[in-house]
């Protein structure tokens, strides 16, 4: 298969499963309580991550302080913490509006690189695309006087937090610049945040005897944790070599595009108007920022 294909495949694999995220969770509550499938997800997909990265390379375990250091942030803060809010907050939102509110990833992770990295910056064309994202998540999350305080207002709150904190603790794993290989960090990372949302569960004093094994529950674990986690990290840095972090990015557009329909057929959730409104304007902004690459990606294809 020409590379161009593959490359095709895999992000046509990584929209589906980005957009399974979501769906996974929505298809899992209220028989698994949110702490706990945050935590059984990440059970499972770090035990499938390390095997692949131990198939994959020779330099699995973590060997200097700057891998130790990154498998902690990655662990306890990117997916440790992350985990914990973004499945709080799903319960409150349609899987198609979670997707949305991750499609300010991009726009998040730019703001925080010129923030923390030495080498990022930032000019008048950049600052109007990340104050575009910020306007596209406040018409998404649709605040006003009579909803302040509704379900809806607090789920995607929760989100959007989890979203700074993935996206915060992906540029602080760059300033640490572990050597370990990015597969093999994600794996115990992965691993370390299970630990992490275990003992997050324990604390709001939650037991696995607190889950209903449903037909249901036991699909939306295994689709959560296996194609919605693992087979999704090993596709985004599989992508991240071939095509590069920014190209790549682009698949957090695709994700609500392909929420919506699945999202649509199992739970009866419609996208409204406005939501739709706020996620195109997230778009217009993450181009903005990556105008440059964008441009000589389709000046290279033609």
């Amino acid at each position: 298969m020409r590379t161009e294909y593959q490359n095709l495949l895999l992000f046509g694999i990584y929209s589906v499963c980005g957009a399974l995220v979501f769906v996974g969770a929505k298809l899992g509550m209220p028989d698994v309580p949110p702490l706990l499938f945050a935590a059984l997800r990440l059970d499972i997909a770090g035990v499938a991550l390390l095997a692949v990265a131990g198939w994959r390379s020779t330099y699995w375990l973590p060997r200097t302080r700057r891998d130790v250091l990154g498998v902690g942030v990655v662990g306890v803060f990117t997916l440790g913490v992350m985990n914990a809010i973004l499945f709080a907050g799903q319960q409150y939102v349609t899987s198609a509006v979670g997707a949305i509110a991750y499609s300010f990833m991009p726009v998040l992770t730019t703001g925080f690189a010129v923030l923390l990295l030495p080498t990022a910056s930032l000019d008048i064309v950049d600052a109007f695309g990340i104050l575009l994202g910020f306007l596209g998540v406040g018409i998404v999350a649709q605040p006003s006087a009579a909803a302040i305080h509704a379900d809806r207002l607090i789920g995607f709150g929760l989100m959007i937090g989890s979203v700074a904190i993935f996206a915060l603790g992906t540029v602080l794993t760059q300033r640490v610049q572990p050597a370990l290989p990015r597969l093999a960090l994600t794996a115990w990372g992965v691993l370390l945040a299970a630990v992490v949302n275990h003992g997050i569960a324990v604390v709001f004093g939650y037991s696995l005897t607190a889950i209903t094994w449903t037909s249901t529950a036991i699909t939306g674990v295994v689709v959560e944790s296996l194609l919605a986690t693992a087979v999704l990290y090993a596709v985004h840095f599989e992508l991240i070599d071939r095509i590069g972090p920014a190209r790549t990015s682009l698949n957090f557009y695709l994700q609500p595009i392909v929420a919506a329909p699945i999202g649509l057929v199992l739970f009866d959730n419609r996208l409204a108007t406005v939501s739709l409104v706020g996620f195109l304007i997230i778009f217009v902004g993450f181009v903005l920022i990556e105008r440059e690459v964008i441009l000589n990606t389709c000046y290279s294809a033609t």
